[in-house]
């Protein structure tokens, strides 16, 4: 049974449920013909730093890898408190680990909030919103940041959903180019390269970084998703396990933190003023 701090949603045949004090996290979203979209969440308690592969969840403001927990900004280094077990590497941000609030809710749509204080994880206060709209046949989310600190900051937005996709289901997308990784399956420094095929491969536990995509599609028994973005999304990470499949609309490719300032811009990092805003849509839609 969802807990009594579950947050319920539905627009005809689609439904979601949210826990907004489990970092924001929509723990499921399910067709009534066609099942579940995403990988449930099954958990009964919430791990902050052993988050549930399932659902899905917010990227701010940050993604992926940040070597050495550090980084860089106005010629000041910033240290990050590391992720526990990636040591000495912090993972993914903070904001997916911190309780959100409801700011907004009605029958079809939510909108989730998290005022986040400057800390040891971040060091630059920001306000990010999550606005989910269910129609009968897509998920619409609109993701933004606000930089609420006295300072410039680096910022990015992304969604990581775990999409439930076997390794029979073929999936593809039309982005142009591929990064090449290093043995972390963090890009390089090196330029991406053009893509010889639009498939994604039916494998399991790699890691892949595109950019310049506009759809990415999944041929499902009873259907086929789509994946879309806003352009600020130029970037998509790709995983893939044998129950789940992640297709994650990013604004700056993997790594980008972690590069020397002059570079980050070109790899998708914005840096705002003091009440700066940054904003996105994402759009998933189920066709039979």
């Amino acid at each position: 049974m969802p807990s009594p701090e579950t947050i319920f949603i539905e627009s005809g045949p689609l439904s979601a449920r949210f826990r907004s004090d489990w970092g924001g996290r929509m723990t499921h979203l399910v067709h009534a013909e066609m099942g579940d979209i995403l990988a449930p969440t099954q958990a009964d308690v919430f791990e902050p730093y052993n988050w549930p592969r399932a659902g899905a969840y917010p990227l701010v403001p940050y993604h992926n890898r940040v070597y050495g927990a550090s980084f860089v900004e106005s010629g000041k280094t910033h240290r990050l408190l590391p992720h526990p077990a990636l040591t000495p590497d912090a993972m993914h941000g903070p904001a997916h680990r911190r309780p959100w609030h409801v700011a907004s809710a009605a029958e079809d749509r939510v909108t989730l909030q998290l005022n986040y204080e400057a800390d040891d994880e971040w060091p630059f206060s920001f306000v990010a919103e999550q606005h989910f709209r269910l129609e009968p046949d897509r998920l619409i989310v609109e993701l933004s940041i606000i930089n609420s600190s006295d300072a410039s900051a680096p910022v990015s937005l992304g969604w990581h959903p775990y999409l439930a996709v076997p390794l029979s289901s073929h999936a593809e997308t039309d982005a142009r180019l591929e990064y090449p990784l290093d043995a972390l399956n963090v890009p390089t420094g090196n330029e991406a390269h053009p893509r010889s095929s639009r498939s994604i491969p039916a494998a399991t536990g790699y890691t892949l970084h595109f950019r310049y995509w506009s759809t990415a599609t999944v041929e499902l028994d009873k259907g086929t998703l789509l994946l879309e973005a806003d352009p600020i999304f130029e970037y998509l990470a790709v995983h893939r396990m044998e129950k789940y499949l992640c297709l994650e609309p990013v604004s700056m490719a993997a790594g980008a933190l972690c590069l020397p300032e002059t570079e980050r811009e070109s790899r998708g990092l914005r840096t705002i003023l003091p009440e700066g805003r940054l904003s996105g849509r994402i759009s998933l839609s189920i066709r039979g």
